[in-house]
């Protein structure tokens, strides 16, 4: 049952003061520079009264009030001009390890905590989070109730999974905490709504002793889409999770194999390789994948916080990565491939473009209850995303290629596509039931897809 809602019936003057940063009439931008927005206010709150006062006066914090962290989203979800955004960055203390109701240890963070501080935060206690996340500038706030995918070991590969308490700001200002254990289905609802139906201030998330990872990296040249997609399943059927990144229009992947290598959150030796595979491959996610190599070791040993990356925010001359998003059912995997395979050669006889690749990863399911909404919510099984990428988000023949990408992958192959992570979404791709949005919180891009 929904947590009940208090009117506020308090006057604007009432209203405690705000102690975080407020500024006026700027423009902030994506982390890829080419999407900006000019809200009326943007604000830094520096505590949880902050956030309330926020949400509570309406006069000097206009709707929408809209939550952000360090605004990586590819598509207009950071959008709201006229409006209030919130920049929870400044709430970004970890409260520590505990042990739940359940008897199940967690750890208690704050919403603007990146995710890279936490991994390395735990790691130094011989500990980690299952979802073994790739950008270490990521939030908590925003990965609690926002789209995340990882070919995670041993889970399901997004972060939200493993949230099992969420404390939030309401429309009317109150501060409200719901658990999986006692609200059900408000609070399975709650992670699926992209912080429209509260500004996540706090979280506790699944944590458990450290593993060791081991990863065997490869390449491999296929003479047909159809065998492409056969070589990714009998690799993944080799190993415990798969990363792959496709080359379509050349019909060359390069795979990453992970195996669990037991317990440990420090590898026992030094490993320059590691180091070096793992530098690269930052830099090759950094700049899109263009114009660097990668080295291809194998049995490199890491933790999961090792992986997680930190990225520079880039120049809008520089080349940086961009990506759409689509989700498919495990057992499509070769239609997908080989429909995809034939409209980017197609356009590549037309424009001359083909994107720099197609990242794939594969992603355990829960069950429907527990993910009621969007992405990964067909129940019990596995997804794969199937990702096209490029190097330049300005570039329109990359923009006109992933509009109509989209008609292929949404109309003809039945994909599921995230607001946000997939770009130029029409109304229909994508739907938002209403019950999991307020207005106070709902900016007009996300007002798109309400039903």
């Amino acid at each position: 049952m929904e947590p009940a809602r208090i009117p506020d019936t308090r006057s604007i003057s009432d209203a405690p003061p705000v102690h975080g940063l407020i500024a006026e009439g700027g423009s902030y931008s994506n982390w890829g520079g080419h999407r900006a927005t000019t809200p009326a206010v943007y604000v830094e709150p520096i505590s949880y009264a902050d956030v309330q006062s926020i949400a509570r006066d309406h006069g000097r914090f206009p709707t929408p009030v809209s939550p952000v962290g360090s605004m990586l989203s590819v598509t207009d979800a950071i959008v709201n001009d006229g409006g209030t955004l919130v920049c929870l960055r400044k709430l970004d203390s970890i409260l520590g390890t505990e042990t739940d109701a359940l008897g199940r240890a967690v750890v208690r963070v704050q919403a603007g905590c990146r995710l890279k501080k936490l991994n390395m935060w735990l790691k130094e206690r011989g500990l980690e989070i299952p979802f073994q996340a790739e950008i270490g500038e990521a939030t908590v706030g925003s990965v609690a109730v926002g789209d995340t995918k990882e070919s995670s070991l041993d889970a399901p590969g997004y972060f939200s999974a493993h949230v099992v308490e969420a404390t939030y700001v309401d429309e009317f200002g109150e501060l409200r905490t719901i658990f999986d254990y006692a609200d059900g289905p408000i609070f399975y609802e709650f992670k699926c709504s992209f912080g429209l139906m509260g500004i996540v201030v706090e979280c506790c998330v699944e944590t458990r002793p450290a593993r060791l990872c081991r990863s065997d990296i490869s390449l491999e040249t296929y003479e047909t889409p159809q065998q492409l997609a056969r070589g990714l399943l009998e690799k993944r059927g080799q190993c415990d999770a798969l990363l792959a990144i496709v080359f379509l229009d050349k019909l060359i992947g390069v795979f990453d194999q992970r195996y669990a290598a037991g317990p440990g959150s420090v590898a026992p030796f030094s490993q320059s390789r590691c180091e070096e595979f793992r530098v690269a491959k930052r830099l090759a996610i950094q700049r899109g994948f263009d114009g660097v190599t990668t080295p291809l070791p194998k049995g490199i040993l890491y933790s999961r916080a090792d992986f997680v990356n930190e990225y520079w925010r880039p120049c809008k001359d520089e080349k940086r990565l961009d990506f759409q998003y689509y989700e498919h059912d495990i057992f499509k995997l070769e239609h997908v491939i080989s429909e995809s395979y034939v409209f980017v050669k197609a356009f590549e006889e037309e424009t001359g473009f083909t994107p720099g690749g197609w990242a794939t990863y594969f992603v355990n399911r829960l069950p429907r209850a527990q993910k009621p909404f969007g992405l990964y919510s067909d129940g019990p099984g596995v997804s794969f995303s199937f990702d096209p990428f490029c190097s330049d988000p300005c570039s329109p023949r990359w923009q006109d290629f992933s509009r109509r990408y989209n008609r292929l992958a949404i109309d003809s192959l039945g994909a599921r596509v995230s607001p946000i992570q997939t770009q130029w979404l029409g109304k229909g791709d994508v739907t938002i039931p209403k019950r999991l949005t307020r207005s106070r919180f709902t900016t007009r891009y996300f007002g798109e897809f309400l039903e």
